[in-house]
């Protein structure tokens, strides 16, 4: 239910800024917003999923946003939301998230047996992809058909609401077992250890730092949706839109399940190396492409590809890492959505106000498909995962 509120939320956020102001600045800004307060919280919650209860830091995050999403419901439905406040609200979201993002991360190696990790990983990364199959498309439906449009997206917005208290339910129901913890008072130093930890471990650094580029330049093309569907749909409606996402949703499901059931393959480098550069690759067909129908299969593509990458990037990370710095890690991890993606959101938007959509996605395309070439492909380390012994063992410097 959060997951299916989160992937509404999007396609409302970016109708109602395309809307209001029918530019791809503005859908810059939007990214902006998202990504402000990770810059910050997305590490501290980190720290603060090393040192307290993981339970109760989601429960208490969760329940915020919900009342920040049903506040939001509230001025769309009325009819007197408006640009700022769409730009305020989302930053408050993202503000909260970013805390929780660790948390989040976390608190799965409490409630998975380690042998089953990949399959829990792959099952947990396909329920975002698979409510983007129909999310979006049910949140454009309801723009365009129920009632006036505004109102319709007020409706949509208090569907996520719900959906973020009863994850909240949910969440308080879990007992995790206990697990050690980072001990000593100083945030700071704690999270200089983190970092430290992560550059020293080069395939962990290779694998977060890809995901992260790739989530910048690449996984920003979809804050333009509204653009592409205007120019090749003919119409940004709530439905061109969502059938967009909803591509997205269905290659996703696709990495997804594919990542989940590949735990025990040997190749696992060379299988991060090609969903990175399928991802990038994706990316720019879909920028230049001259028909709406072959802009959904690359989507359906560049989802797929990055989807099989975080797949198992993700478990790797799960499997490999300390308790003590699990938190931490998966705090910088992931800063790849509260962070990376919208602040790669925001320049995408710049660079299409500058010089059009397509050239602006075409060009981060490519430089994604450049990085993944120069790292995660010649990485020997990197080709050696799952061939040899434990990763952290292996990737010290």
């Amino acid at each position: 239910m959060s997951v299916i509120g989160q992937q509404i939320s999007i396609t409302v956020q970016a109708w109602l800024i395309f809307e209001l102001t029918g530019s791809a600045l503005q859908l810059g800004l939007l990214g902006l917003a998202r990504a402000a307060p990770a810059t910050v919280l997305g590490l501290a919650g980190g720290i603060a999923a090393d040192k307290f209860s993981q339970r109760k830091l989601l429960t208490i995050t969760i329940a915020i946003v919900g009342v920040i999403w049903t506040i939001f419901a509230t001025l769309t439905y009325s009819g007197n939301i408006q640009v700022w406040q769409v730009l305020a609200l989302v930053f408050a979201v993202g503000a909260v998230q970013s805390f929780q993002q660790a948390s989040r991360q976390a608190i799965f190696p409490s409630l998975i047996d380690h042998r089953h990790m990949s399959s829990a990983v792959g099952l947990n990364s396909a329920i975002h992809p698979g409510a983007r199959i129909f999310a979006p498309v049910l949140a454009g439906y309801l723009i365009d058909y129920l009632g006036v449009p505004m109102q319709g997206a007020g409706v949509a917005l208090y569907i996520v609401a719900m959906g973020s208290f009863i994850y909240c339910f949910m969440v308080f129901l879990t007992r995790p077992r206990d697990i050690k913890r980072a001990q000593g008072a100083n945030g700071l130093q704690d999270l200089k250890d983190g970092l430290i930890f992560v550059r020293n471990h080069r395939i962990f650094f290779l694998i977060i730092g890809t995901s992260m580029t790739n989530a910048f330049f690449a996984g920003s093309h979809v804050i333009l949706a509204p653009v592409f569907a205007d120019k090749l749909f003919g119409e940004a409606s709530g439905s061109a839109i969502g059938y967009i996402y909803a591509a997205g949703g269905v290659g996703g499901m696709a990495g997804a399940l594919l990542g989940g059931s590949l735990g025990g393959i040997r190749n696992k480098g060379g299988v991060l190396a090609g969903s990175a550069l399928s991802f990038g690759g994706a990316v720019i067909v879909f920028a230049l492409s001259p028909w709406y129908a072959l802009l959904l299969a690359m989507e359906f593509l560049s989802a797929a590809g990055n989807e099989l990458f975080v797949v198992i990037g993700q478990s790797i990370l799960h499997l490999e890492v300390p308790n003590e710095y699990r938190g931490r890690v998966m705090g910088i991890w992931g800063m790849t959505y509260t962070l990376a993606q919208p602040m790669g959101s925001m320049q995408v938007g710049f660079l299409a106000n500058a010089i059009t959509a397509p050239l602006a996605v075409a060009i981060n395309g490519g430089i994604a498909c450049a990085i993944a070439l120069a790292g995660v492909t010649r990485d020997p380390q990197v080709r050696a995962i799952g061939r040899e012994r434990g990763v952290a063992a292996q990737s010290r410097l």
